[in-house]
């Protein structure tokens, strides 16, 4: 460094050296006799003091930050952090036909509720780490409008709940093996609103339509083994827990069973709480492999069914078994991104046919992204019945030989990605005569912390009875998270 400076100032000296003699001594002296005094030895006072001037440029002068920084305690960052978020919901269904179930009255405000997250992520080492979350909510809307007016089953549904989600022990056993132990999600498929071989967690249906599907799922305990090689990660799973699905409550404005067509007085069974039994733990097997522009994915296993049939005749309802061989891709092309599942089901259970029955599900479709900020999905299943039975297409199955299912998405970002406009549409039936429903909203960033959702939902009926008994459930919504 100090030979540096000395150069650069042998070139300053120079350059007024030059700028400085009179032109007649160009004429009368050679550059070489200009230059030949810096080639000597500097012994004058004049030099010392010179050398020590360059002696400055040798010390390095922290700068003010690095003197902040010299100048803070060192601390150790906790392997404990604590994260979530608090939210507040609200709908109001603007029909005037809004339904009215008994003493129940779902017209006007039909939520208030507060919702809380909590989650606690534990780094054990640079390999092992462990996570807990616990969430709840409480809805005040029905002391509001009189707790007396409200099913025991509507309240036990949507009055208040607080529960353990995901909670897992997570680590490395080798550089190519790792493994997962707890209560977990594991996402299967590539659609982003349609079920087809994404089976493994069972869904929170209580509100038809007002959640996306990625909300919805419900951890379950398993034990996860997955093996990397190449571009494949192969996956062995054993689901220690059959969890049903999170069902409307009966006779609720999401499950109006007093409105559809079935015999009088009669009731529907509940459904008796699962427990954990160890001893019916089943197993699935997963291949996904990443390629260059398309992937591909492999799945087989034993999973609980998410539709109930009725048991020892029609006194109680439950959820069995099924097996499941499937199958799904993804392939990019320019702004296209092509989409493709199938799952071949069987020992499904039916209510009016005593025999078990397979059905072979196929959903194609594609999003695209050539629109700036936006982003367009369709999506389309087919579940074919095999050897299906006229009789089928009865209460309580109510089921064609060919169902389909489509599903429309588009998404639009602005001001910089803080805000997303959103459109979701959900239709049964070849033609759409079976029902569906419509839901638009906005989503805005107010701050880093705080986000804002509005928006309505719109449901249509159609030969569906259940769809066609929840058509004037429409609602205006809005929500309001601040994350922590």
């Amino acid at each position: 460094m100090a030979y540096r400076a000395r150069a650069l100032i042998k070139r300053v000296m120079l350059v007024g050296l030059i700028t400085s003699l009179p032109l007649e001594a160009y004429a009368d002296a050679s550059l070489e006799d200009a230059l030949s005094g810096f080639d000597e030895e500097v012994s004058s006072e004049s030099s010392s003091e010179l050398e020590d001037a360059l002696l400055a440029f040798e010390e390095e002068v922290p700068s003010a930050a690095e003197n902040t920084m010299l100048s803070l305690p060192k601390t150790k960052k906790s392997p404990l952090q604590v994260s979530g978020q608090l939210s507040v919901n609200s709908y109001y269904a603007y029909q005037s036909s809004a339904p009215k179930i008994g003493d129940s009255d779902y017209s006007g405000f039909t939520k208030a509720q507060l919702a809380g997250l909590l989650e606690f992520d534990y780094k054990i080492s640079s390999s092992w780490q462990a996570k807990l979350e616990l969430k709840g909510f409480v809805d005040s809307i029905y002391s509001l409008k009189g707790r007396n007016d409200y099913s025991d089953d509507s309240l036990k549904t949507y009055e208040s709940e607080l529960e353990i989600g995901e909670g897992y022990l997570q680590g490395s056993l080798s550089e190519n093996v790792d493994i997962k132990v707890g209560r977990q999600i594991v996402v299967w498929g590539k659609s982003d609103s349609i079920r087809v071989t994404d089976v493994m967690n069972p869904l929170d249906n209580r509100e038809l339509g007002l959640v996306d599907i990625e909300d919805l799922r419900l951890p379950v305990l398993m034990t996860r083994l997955d093996y990397y090689h190449k571009a494949w990660q192969l996956s062995v799973l054993a689901q220690h827990e059959h969890r049903d699905p999170k069902e409307a409550a009966v006779n609720s404005e999401y499950f109006p069973s007093s409105v559809l067509p079935i015999p009088p007085g009669f009731q529907f069974p509940d459904i008796p709480a699962s427990t954990l039994q160890l001893d019916e733990t089943t197993f699935s097997f997963a291949a996904d492999g990443r390629f260059s522009g398309w992937d591909l994915s492999l799945y087989a296993g034993r999973f609980q069914d998410s539709r109930w049939h009725f048991t020892n005749g029609v006194t109680q309802r439950d959820y069995g078994l099924f097996n499941m061989v499937g199958a799904s891709t993804n392939v990019m092309i320019d702004a296209w991104l092509l989409k493709a599942e199938v799952a071949v089901l069987n020992e499904l259970q039916y209510n009016t046919v005593p025999e078990d029955k397979a059905r072979i599900d196929l959903l194609l479709g594609f999003e695209y992204k050539g629109v700036r900020d936006t982003t367009i999905s369709l999506e389309v299943v087919d579940r074919y019945l095999v050897d299906y039975q006229p009789v089928m297409k009865n209460l309580p199955d109510f089921v064609d030989e060919h169902e389909l299912q489509t599903a429309l998405r588009v998404l639009y970002n602005f001001n910089h990605d803080r805000a997303t406009l959103g459109y979701l549409g959900q239709y049964f039936g070849n033609t759409f005569e079976k029902g569906g429903f419509h839901r638009a909203w906005l989503e805005y960033e107010l701050t880093h912390s705080v986000n804002v959702t509005g928006g309505i939902i719109d449901y249509f009926g159609g030969e569906n009875p259940m769809l066609d008994a929840m058509k004037n459930n429409d609602k205006l919504f809005v929500e309001a998270k601040y994350f922590f």
